[in-house]
């Protein structure tokens, strides 16, 4: 038993840093009041500012349809350098749809890319746009094609 004078103090576990914008991960076991200095999200690439970062994804109604948005404009704004086919969108966008427990119909454009943004072997939302154009297209073709 520790004597009165004896303290002990428990260490808090690192938690992830997601963004305030899209609401997804931007990094693992950062602790409290992260990010030290302003930087720009890797998947929305708005500026989160200092100590701004959020320990959850939870977000507002919309939050995540704002992201989409944001997440097309740059993926048609990137081009059309069209190096995934079709049948390898489709393929990518069915593996994170069971990967999220989503039927491919429904996935989201957010969800897509917190995948993609960690996995190399997926086409970038850029490559789905190049493919088909929309987000919406390319998840029908997914759901059809299975």
């Amino acid at each position: 038993m520790p004597s009165p004078t004896t303290t002990t103090t428990k260490k808090k576990p690192a938690g992830d840093a997601y963004c305030p914008h899209c609401h997804l991960l931007i990094e693992r076991k950062v602790g409290d009041h992260w990010p030290r200095e302003p930087l720009r999200c890797p998947h929305c690439r708005l500026l989160v500012g200092s100590g701004r970062a959020r320990p959850t994804p939870s977000a507002e109604p919309g939050a995540r349809g704002s992201a989409a948005g944001v997440f097309a404009h740059e993926a048609k704004r990137a081009g059309g350098d069209r190096t995934a086919s079709k049948d390898d969108v489709c393929r990518a966008i069915r593996e994170v749809a069971e990967a999220v427990g989503a039927r491919p119909e429904r996935l989201l454009m957010v969800d897509y890319q917190q995948h993609a943004s960690g996995d190399e072997t997926l086409p970038d939302l850029s490559e789905v746009f190049a493919a088909f154009g929309s987000w919406k297209r390319a998840r029908r073709a997914a759901a059809t094609s299975a």
